[in-house]
């Protein structure tokens, strides 16, 4: 029988003072049930979340939740792999600024990205633009996969992502792949489409790679940035998941103690 891949995500309460002390309790308390963990910090409906993005906030926070999951006792497998969901909302600065706390701290991966608190396009100018809160779907897939690709290219693909944010179809998920993503996930097109939205993405990532010559999808990994102009093939080293190459078949691409 298959088993799933459970991701856990930890945020902090809205009312919290240490912010690091809520992300050890849940790394302490659920962090046995998880295959990965995600430390999120980019929440925009989480009051002074976001601010936890600094270099040197989430170097401690970081810091802190590793050494709470490394010092905790874990079987053969080891440790789930620690990943760090960011905004799209982020300047270049700022981006910058994580990709030296990942290379510092070891984190194993990125989660990119979350919702985005714009409002682009046409979006923008309807009644409902004015609302507090992150927006997610369509409109948030152009900002997110920049930032994907922002960061595929300021950690040399040398580090794990996760695309997430607006993926409506094969060909969105392609896209991200592209863009540096070695998995993709999906929020809203799951919640309006069901789970038949995942079989027919396959079917589509599947023709996708073959229009583009690819043969599976540890092949198309940051494939834009190795198009003219861009940075050289040398500086993209990326341990890209094996099991992602059977795109046309489930696969849990994510094991205990190791992202791929």
């Amino acid at each position: 029988m298959a088993c799933g891949v459970l991701g856990i995500n930890f945020g902090k309460n809205k009312s919290s003072k240490d912010a690091a002390q809520d992300y050890s309790i849940l790394m302490s308390q659920l962090g046995v049930y998880a295959d990965y963990i995600v430390i999120n910090v980019s929440s925009p409906n989480t009051p002074g979340l976001r601010a936890l993005q600094g270099r040197r906030e989430l170097t401690e926070l970081v810091v802190q939740v590793k050494g709470t999951r490394d010092r905790m006792v874990w079987g053969r497998e080891g440790p789930p792999p620690l990943l760090v969901k960011i905004s799209p909302d982020l300047t270049e600065l700022d981006k910058q600024d994580i990709a030296e706390v990942v290379r510092v701290t070891g984190v194993d991966g990125l989660v990119i990205s979350n919702t985005t608190i714009s409002r682009p396009g046409k979006i923008g100018e309807t009644a409902e633009a004015h609302e507090a809160g992150g927006l997610s779907g369509p409109p948030l897939f152009e900002l997110a996969t920049r930032t994907l690709a922002d960061m595929y290219r300021l950690t040399g693909g040398k580090v794990p992502m996760i695309g997430v944010g607006g993926v409506s179809s094969g060909e969105d998920a392609y896209k991200k792949i592209r863009a540096g993503a070695s998995l993709v996930q999906l929020y809203t097109a799951f919640a309006y489409d069901g789970p038949i939205a995942v079989p027919n993405m396959k079917q589509e990532l599947v023709a996708c790679l073959k229009r583009d010559g690819f043969a599976n999808v540890a092949e198309a990994v940051g494939a834009d940035h190795r198009m003219p102009g861009a940075l050289p093939l040398a500086s993209f080293t990326a341990a890209v998941p094996a099991a992602a190459a059977a795109a046309a078949a489930p696969a849990a691409a994510v094991k205990r103690g190791k992202l791929w």
